[in-house]
């Protein structure tokens, strides 16, 4: 089918994500008897969307996804028909007014953060297939990553007077990544077909090989997406020194993408240095700390 990306103004029928959460129940069922389905299972671990495998009216299993209308996910249904049944589920059909999505059910489906092998090996694999993901035929219309992460160092540069004093000495770590950052969108290397959350739990297993889920799918550079996939993968952070585990992993997967170094490095302190500043606005101070921890590991492996 042609994937259309959803509708944007229906971000604006839910405030917040309390008030998509007392609605999300009856806008399955309205997608349940709009597809004709019977529901089954729900999948867990979701912070966006309901999502749960159904049967189709043929008695073949799909999976439908309802979906918190937020900005970056505006793209996905565009971003998984981009890349194809081979590399991402095949989108059987879509509501782009109710954010929903029918797919295929990828089988086993086990994300590849929960194998329990070698972050060596698990990088390898997620490897692979970046460097396949990233080179496809861009989709025309995908936001480009300037667009899509100006607004959000803006936000994050407004708030800098608040957030710095409650970091005390160690301020200086979230100015450096927001100003890094702001170098960063000034660079603009070839551009590639983001995925924009390129993390090992977004990375599922099938019986075509690893395919990928939940895009919020952007247009720039490559450098951009490998963070999550290193910081998460194996325990960077129970390590006694993580950067040096950190700049191994990130060496390993940049070696194999083509991805240049230097850039990735820069953009994972610099989008490290965000998630401080996203704690700090929830008021989350004992996870502000730990994304803390985590900007200055990769503002040192950045500096190396």
């Amino acid at each position: 089918m042609q994937s259309v990306p959803f509708e944007a103004s229906a971000i604006d029928s839910y405030p917040s994500r309390a008030a998509w959460d007392s609605a999300a129940a009856e806008l399955v069922g309205v997608m349940l008897d709009r597809w004709h389905l019977t529901a089954g299972q729900p999948f867990v671990g979701g912070e966006a969307a309901s999502v749960l495998r159904v049967a189709r009216a043929d008695g073949s299993s799909a999976v439908l996804k309802v979906g918190f209308p937020h900005v970056e996910a505006i793209w996905e249904a565009v971003g998984l028909e981009g890349w194809g049944a081979r590399l991402a589920p095949a989108v059987l059909d879509q509501d782009p007014w109710t954010w929903s999505l029918l797919l295929e059910d990828v089988q086993p489906g086990i994300p590849l953060l929960r194998y329990r092998v070698p972050a060596e090996d698990a990088l390898r694999s997620a490897g692979r297939l970046y460097e396949v993901t990233s080179t496809r035929q861009i989709p025309d219309g995908l936001p480009t990553l300037q667009d899509s992460m100006r607004p959000v160092l803006d936000k994050a540069v407004s708030r800098l007077r608040q957030h710095v004093p409650l970091l005390g000495a160690n301020g200086g770590v979230l100015e450096a990544g927001l100003e890094e950052l702001s170098r960063l969108l000034d660079i603009s290397p070839r551009e590639s077909f983001l995925h924009g959350d390129f993390n090992p739990g977004n990375i599922i297993s099938s019986d075509r090989g690893w395919r990928v889920i939940d895009p919020k799918p952007m247009r720039g550079d490559a450098a951009f997406d490998l963070w999550p996939l290193v910081t998460q993968l194996g325990d960077p952070f129970g390590a006694p020194r993580p950067e040096e585990v950190l700049a191994r992993q990130l060496r390993q997967v940049c070696a194999m993408t083509d991805v240049d170094l230097d850039r990735a490095a820069r953009w994972a302190f610099a989008r490290a240095a965000l998630n401080v500043s996203w704690f700090l606005d929830d008021q989350d101070g004992r996870a502000a700390l730990g994304a803390l921890r985590e900007a200055t590991a990769w503002r040192a492996v950045s500096a190396a």
